[in-house]
């Protein structure tokens, strides 16, 4: 019997290569159920990057501070919480945290699976930019 998955992904690619869609998919989900009501103003964008026997939360942040640092910790722990049982139940779980835009070409979190990017514009980026200077 054909996986379901077979219908939704381009039949060239590998079975190895359908696994690993799967898994960021399945990461993705989970790291979003993770996040419900937990990212908080300074957060600026998250992301979930599934590496071999490790799963790694990006967040891009305005500042780091203590509140923003606990609502990471509490969704890595949460995260950790939904993949027991699962095939990532013993992946570690890490998170990279990045001060400032969650820009394309400085926040390395943007090339994976995006989990939340809050909304602004120009204006706003450059005041929170200049609020981060300051405060350095």
């Amino acid at each position: 019997m054909p996986h379901p998955a077979d219908r939704y992904y381009a039949p060239n690619l590998t079975p190895d290569e359908v696994r690993a869609q799967l898994r960021r998919d399945h990461l993705l989900l989970r790291a979003c159920q993770a996040s419900l009501g937990l990212v908080g103003r300074d957060v600026l964008g998250l992301a979930v990057e599934p590496r071999p026997g490790e799963v790694v939360l990006h967040a891009a942040v305005v500042r780091e501070t203590p509140d923003a640092v606990r609502d990471l910790h509490d969704i890595a722990s949460e995260l950790k919480l939904l993949l027991v049982g699962g095939p990532d139940d013993r992946s570690d779980i890490t998170t990279q945290v990045h001060v400032g835009l969650p820009c394309p070409a400085s926040w390395p979190g943007h090339d994976h699976a995006l989990v939340y990017l809050a909304k602004w514009d120009e204006a706003t980026a450059a005041e929170e930019e200049r609020e981060t200077m300051a405060e350095a």
